[in-house]
């Protein structure tokens, strides 16, 4: 029987998140470490743990070691932390965890993720305009020869290739990181 599995998964929710690593123990995965896309479980009994992802306000690991201790005592187990999120497992049969209510953290790192992605697509349309305004025409209006076309070919590649990139990737990525950000807004007022 296998004791091992690597899945690789992407959320830009982390609540599907939480909801998706307490799945995987449902069916007997126990989550070991992640780098939030390659996530490494090792085999458990189904339904020996529930999952929950906090939030690292201190951004530093100096000042976790004694937040890792309160938590512990209180029957959590620490199980990795990968840039601000901290995995915390439990035993089911101690019951759920308490309703942590990080709002805060969870709207500044979707704010901080917002950022990212928001930086990257007007860096991308920058890179797009350059190949199309500068590139695409310097390889039309160059002698014919294998490197004009291979200017023009690459330029008009590379600029629908942004778009695309842009289009089906990065708006849906921002669109729902925005739904996420409007939903703890509110959860605050």
């Amino acid at each position: 029987m296998k004791t091992s599995k690597i899945t690789i998964n992407w959320f830009v929710d982390f609540d599907k998140e939480e909801k998706w690593l307490n799945d995987m123990a449902a069916k007997g995965w126990a989550l070991r470490k992640t780098n939030g896309v390659i996530y490494r479980f090792e085999r458990c009994e189904p339904e020996e743990f529930i999952y929950q992802i906090d939030f690292d306000e201190k951004k530093s690991k100096e000042g976790i070691g004694d937040y890792v201790a309160f938590r512990s005592s209180c029957g959590d187990q620490f199980v990795h932390q990968w840039k601000r999120k901290i995995y915390w497992k439990r035993e089911t049969v101690s019951g759920p965890f308490e309703a942590e209510n990080n709002v805060a953290a969870k709207l500044r790192l979707t704010n901080k993720a917002f950022n990212f992605h928001l930086n990257s697509f007007i860096g991308l349309t920058l890179i797009a305009a350059v190949a199309f305004l500068v590139l695409l025409p310097v390889g039309k209006h160059l002698p014919e020869n294998g490197f004009s076309t291979w200017l023009t070919n690459f330029s008009s590649g590379l600029t629908y290739g942004i778009l695309l990139a842009q289009l089906f990737i990065l708006l849906p990525v921002l669109k729902k990181l925005h739904k996420k950000s409007d939903e703890l807004i509110g959860q605050i007022f």
